[in-house]
């Protein structure tokens, strides 16, 4: 197909089509995003229709539509998540990894004790709980703790 000819079937499906073509857009988004979708679907046409032989143009365009469409809706909520995580960002502008206390402060006490602080004062875990991890008592983790916290505080007094 030359390009005088390529032009000329594209214009005669955009005069077919278009319309219709609009009319699947604004079902799923507003006019100014649906005449954009009907652009871009012919836009894309033109450089596929060189390669293949089109059977059912109303049903191809269609579906190109409908991928431009999705490809849209894509881009649209990464930019949304970004602003998102832009919006959790500190004023400053500027952002820090969270702290990881069992690497930060590893080697001051025993890595039981530390770890043992850490999911008692990070991870807001109970003496319990923690009791059941270390298979003790609570009390006997509780009594643990609070020689571990004692011990932490003076060797960063």
């Amino acid at each position: 197909m030359n390009s005088r000819e390529k032009h000329l079937l594209l214009e005669q499906w955009y005069r077919q089509y278009a319309a219709s073509i609009f009319h699947y857009a604004c079902q799923f988004t507003d006019y100014h995003s649906a005449e954009e979708i009907v652009q871009e679907t012919f836009r894309i046409a033109w450089e596929a229709v060189r390669h293949q032989e089109i059977e059912y143009p109303r049903a191809w365009l269609r579906k190109i539509a409908e991928n431009v469409m999705k490809n849209q809706f894509r881009q649209s909520e990464r930019r949304n998540r970004l602003l998102v995580s832009a919006d959790a960002l500190p004023e400053d502008g500027r952002h820090e990894d969270p702290v990881d206390v069992e690497l930060e402060y590893d080697g001051l006490i025993s890595r039981q004790d530390l770890h043992l602080l850490k999911r008692l004062a990070v991870d807001g875990c109970t003496y319990a709980e923690a009791a059941r991890e270390l298979n003790t008592t609570a009390e006997a983790c509780r009594k643990r703790a609070a020689r571990a916290k004692q011990l932490l505080r003076k060797l960063l007094d």
